[in-house]
């Protein structure tokens, strides 16, 4: 398999920072092109539409400083990093975007929640390993 597009999944935490470093090594390696993905959730409950778009806008807006420094860090190692935001329900909206746009590899952190925290919510990591067609590599924090 010959990898030239990676699927970042990146939401700002340690675990998806430590996975930000794997796939810029892993890039300059097999010279690939990093896409780093970042997911908007929807408020649960909102009156109108008006105020979902609002919310939308202002959750890329208040995020867009972490995407900035994502950027830099691919610029000074050698590596530019195409920004997307999507909306939606993270593991599934990472899943579609990864399979629709023929990338080769999803590369994502985990924050390792554990016991039956874990058991009762799951995470994002495991659900896009669970339904991806993708491959994914995982980089605990």
């Amino acid at each position: 398999m010959i990898l030239k597009k990676i699927l970042f999944a990146f939401d700002g935490s340690k675990g998806s920072w430590k996975a930000l470093e794997w796939s810029v090594g892993l890039a300059k390696m097999v010279d690939a092109e990093i896409v780093a993905v970042t997911v908007v959730k929807p408020p649960e409950f909102s009156p109108s539409i008006s105020e979902i778009d609002e919310f939308f806008e202002d959750a890329e807006k208040s995020f867009a400083p972490e995407v900035e420094k994502l950027r830099g860090y691919g610029e000074r190692n050698g590596i530019g990093i195409e920004t997307v935001f999507l909306r939606g329900h993270p593991a599934e909206s990472i899943v579609k975007h990864a399979y629709e746009k023929k990338f080769d590899l999803i590369v994502m952190g985990t924050r390792g929640l554990g016991g039956f925290k874990q058991m009762i919510i799951g995470s994002v990591a495991q659900k896009v390993t669970s339904y991806s067609k993708v491959p994914v590599t995982i980089i605990r924090e």
